[in-house]
C-alpha cells in the first residue's frame, strides 16, 4: 500500500447531514479497503489523472474506488474535487455532502461543500457547512473568508464583517480578504445611512455621516461644511470639534485648531486624546507651560497613552532636557505608537543619542527610522502610481 494512504482511509463517525446521512463502514470494512489492491491503485490513479488535468478519467477512477468502497468519505471528497474542477457545482456539492455525511469531521469536505454551494448560490447550505468548518478548525482562514462572502450575500453584514475580520487576522496580507472586508464595511455604511435617512431625513446626524465620508476621501472643505452644519443644528454634539481641529491643522491654521480642540474639551473633558492634540499644537506655538499642563491632564486620564509620552519627549527636547526627552520617547515606543509617530520618534532618539555620543544607540534608531521612512515612501509611491494610472485610463 502506498505510504500515507492509511491517512486517507480513516474511520468515520455516525453523524450524518440530513437525509444524506449514511451508515458508516465497520472497522473490518475499513481494514479490508486499506489492503484492497484495486482500491489503492484506483485511488492513486485518480489523484495522478486529476493532477494531469484528465478530469473525466480521474472521475472514472474515483467511481471505481467507490464501487469497491462505497462508504469511503475521502473518495467522495476527491470525486467532488474533480467535479469542482469541471465547474459542475451541483455534482460536486452532492459528492461533498456525501463525504461530510460519512465523516462530519472531515474539514475539507465541509469547506468545499461550503465553497461550491456558494458558487451554486445555495447560500443556506454554504453557511451551514462553512460554520461547521470553522468550528472544526478555528484557524482556517479560507473557511472564514468564504463564510464572510456567504453571509454578505444573505445580507448578514455584521456577521460577514466579523468572519472576514477573522480571516484577515489569520492572513493579514491577503489582498482579496482585505478587499472583501472593505466592500462589506462600505455596504454597512450605506445600509446605516439609508436607515438613518428613513428614520429622519432631516437629522443632523446625516450631515455628520457625510462629513466623515468626505474626510475619508480627503475632501476637507466639504467635510468642514458638513461638520459646521451639524453644529448649527446641535451645538453640543460631541466628536465634531475634534475633526474640525484636525482639518484646521492640516490647513496650517493653528489658532483655529486650538479653538476647536478647546471647544471639544468643553464637551468631552475626559477624553485624553483631545488633551494630547491640544498640547501638540501648543508645543508647535512655543507655549510650553500650557502644553505641559495639557499633557499632565492627558496622562491623569490614561497613564499609558503612548502619543502623550512622545509629545512629552518633544517638549523636553525643545526645552533642552535631553535625558528626560530620551526617557519619554523610549516610554512612548515601549507602549506602542502608530507608524508615523514611530518614525519621528526613532529619528529624534537617533539625533539625541548622537548628541550624547552614544553612536550604537544612535545607529540603531536611525536604522529603524530609515526602515519606516522607506515603507512610508513606498506606500505613497504606490498610491500615486495607482491614481495616475486611473486618471490615464480611457
Amino acid at each position: 500500500m502506498m505510504p500515507g494512504l492509511a491517512l486517507f482511509l480513516l474511520g468515520v463517525c455516525l453523524v450524518g447531514i440530513g437525509r444524506l446521512a449514511a451508515q458508516p463502514p465497520s472497522p473490518e470494512q475499513i481494514r479490508t479497503w486499506q489492503s484492497h489492491p484495486e482500491v489503492v491503485r484506483n485511488f492513486q490513479r485518480g489523484r495522478e489523472l486529476r493532477r494531469a488535468g484528465k478530469l473525466q478519467e480521474a472521475a472514472a477512477a474515483y467511481k471505481e474506488v467507490l464501487r469497491l468502497a462505497p462508504g469511503l468519505a475521502v473518495a467522495h471528497l476527491n470525486l467532488g474535487l474533480v467535479y469542482h474542477d469541471q465547474r459542475d457545482y451541483p455534482a460536486s456539492t452532492a459528492s461533498f455532502q456525501r463525504a461530510a455525511s460519512l465523516d462530519p469531521n472531515l474539514v475539507e469536505a465541509q469547506l468545499y461543500l461550503g465553497i461550491d454551494a456558494y458558487l451554486w448560490r445555495r447560500y443556506d447550505l454554504a453557511a451551514q457547512a462553512l460554520r461547521e468548518a470553522t468550528r472544526l478548525r478555528g484557524d482556517h482562514a479560507e473557511a472564514f473568508y468564504w463564510l464572510g462572502l456567504t453571509e454578505a450575500q444573505t445580507g448578514n453584514l455584521q456577521n460577514a464583517a466579523s468572519s472576514l475580520e477573522q480571516a484577515a487576522q489569520l492572513r493579514p496580507k491577503d489582498e482579496d480578504t482585505l478587499f472583501q472586508l472593505q466592500q462589506v464595511y462600505q455596504q454597512l455604511w450605506k445600509s446605516t445611512y439609508d436607515r438613518l435617512v428613513g428614520a429622519n431625513p432631516d437629522s443632523f446626524r446625516i450631515h455628520q455621516i457625510l462629513a466623515e465620508g468626505y474626510l475619508q476621501a480627503d475632501r476637507l472643505e466639504d467635510a468642514k461644511r458638513e461638520y459646521q452644519a451639524v453644529l448649527k443644528a446641535n451645538p453640543t454634539t460631541k466628536g465634531v470639534h475634534e475633526p474640525l481641529g484636525d482639518i484646521a491643522r492640516r490647513q496650517q491654521r493653528p489658532e483655529e485648531a486650538l479653538g476647536e480642540y478647546e471647544a471639544e474639551l468643553a464637551l468631552s473633558p475626559q477624553e485624553p486624546r483631545i488633551w494630547y492634540k491640544l498640547a501638540d499644537v501648543l508645543i508647535d506655538q512655543g507655549a510650553y507651560a500650557k502644553a505641559g499642563e495639557s499633557l499632565q491632564e492627558c496622562l491623569k486620564l490614561d497613564d499609558r497613552f503612548a502619543p502623550a509620552y512622545s509629545a512629552m519627549g518633544r517638549l523636553a527636547r525643545q526645552q533642552g532636557d535631553i535625558e528626560q526627552a530620551v526617557a519619554h520617547y523610549q516610554k512612548a515606543l515601549e507602549l506602542g505608537l502608530d507608524d508615523a509617530l514611530q518614525e519621528s520618534t526613532h529619528y529624534q532618539l537617533a539625533r539625541l543619542f548622537q548628541k550624547t555620543g552614544d553612536s550604537a544607540q544612535a545607529g540603531r534608531h536611525m536604522k529603524e527610522f530609515q526602515r519606516l521612512e522607506k515603507i512610508r515612501k513606498e506606500r505613497a509611491l504606490s498610491l500615486a502610481e495607482r491614481e495616475r494610472s486611473q486618471s490615464q485610463a480611457p
